[in-house]
């Protein structure tokens, strides 16, 4: 036996996160040819089948899984190991945030800046994603935190460690022009409704399909686009009721142009959680820090006035 080489075993981990050969080649600018051989070394060291090239592309076997989580284990490790070089008892390395698409606009102003002025030898690594997605991300280990949406009432599974730090009011907005009540709606008039959501995936989306849901009413889609903007133009011009972020809304350039529908009983907000890997390791105080900085950002605050009409 040579010895299982890191490179092996990133290259591994390539193929498993991209589904591919080919894919995983594009990400390590590699061959394909040199993907398959560097799996098939691995393979050998191993001494176990990882993909199943019986199906195309190839899957991950049972001992495929398995070992995915070994090889996130042990590149966790080598980033903390690098880390210890760079200066005795900092914090270090690099570090994987993801975050929920619904707050990603807000999340990564202030919050980042202060997080990088304090942890100047950490090299950030930011995407976004749904929750759900997200989630699964941080459980694996692919990422090593996540600032994901939740419904207020729940909490995050209880195999992730994860921390509360704030409350995002949203609104069911329409069109102004299509007003036709003065004051609060009954929930059943919401199942009559057209609605302008995200795709599937979604928490907004999955906040409305529950609510119908309990009422037994249907969901209608008028517009499943990605996107406030798009989605508050579109509301805009009545093709339908949408769940949107307050303050989205009155940002919007089309905020004269929408109504708040305010809804018997109801008062939605979905609350902020900053989740943690358990391979986060020495970079835990930068992800604490975060954390810290967005409390401060999702603080309870007033509502600033809005050229927004409430019905």
């Amino acid at each position: 036996m040579l010895g299982i080489k890191l490179s092996e075993i990133e290259t591994f981990l390539a193929v498993a996160e991209a589904g591919s050969i080919n894919g995983a080649a594009r990400r390590m600018h590699l061959t394909q040819p040199a993907v398959t051989r560097q799996i098939q070394r691995l393979e050998a060291e191993l001494g176990l089948i990882l993909l199943d090239r019986r199906s195309k592309p190839p899957t991950l076997t049972a001992a495929g899984r398995d070992a995915m989580e070994h090889c996130r284990r042990v590149l966790s490790a080598v980033e903390d190991l690098k880390a210890m070089g760079m200066a005795e008892g900092a914090t270090a390395g690099r570090l994987r945030l993801g975050f929920a698409h619904g707050v990603v606009d807000l999340a990564v102003t202030r919050p980042i800046d202060e997080l990088r002025a304090a942890f100047p030898l950490v090299a950030l690594q930011i995407g976004s994603g749904w929750t759900g997605e997200l989630i699964d991300q941080v459980r694996d280990g692919r990422l090593d935190a996540a600032v994901v949406l939740i419904d207020p009432n729940e909490h995050p599974p209880q195999d992730i460690e994860g921390v509360r730090v704030g409350s995002e009011p949203v609104w069911i907005v329409g069109s102004a022009r299509d007003e036709t009540s003065s004051g609060p709606i009954a929930p059943e008039e919401l199942a009559r409704a057209s609605w302008v959501l995200n795709p599937e995936g979604c928490g907004y989306h999955m906040v409305v399909q529950r609510l119908l849901d309990r009422m037994g009413a249907r969901l209608e889609v008028a517009a499943e686009v990605l996107g406030p903007d798009i989605q508050l133009s579109l509301i805009a011009r009545g093709v339908g009721f949408g769940l949107v972020p307050a303050r989205r809304v009155m940002q919007s350039a089309q905020a004269g142009e929408l109504r708040r529908i305010e809804v018997r009983g109801l008062d939605l907000s979905l609350a902020v959680w900053v989740l943690r890997s358990s391979l986060a390791g020495r970079l835990t105080p930068a992800i604490d820090h975060l954390a810290g900085s967005l409390a401060t950002l999702w603080a309870p605050a007033s509502t600033p006035a809005a050229a927004v009409a409430a019905v």
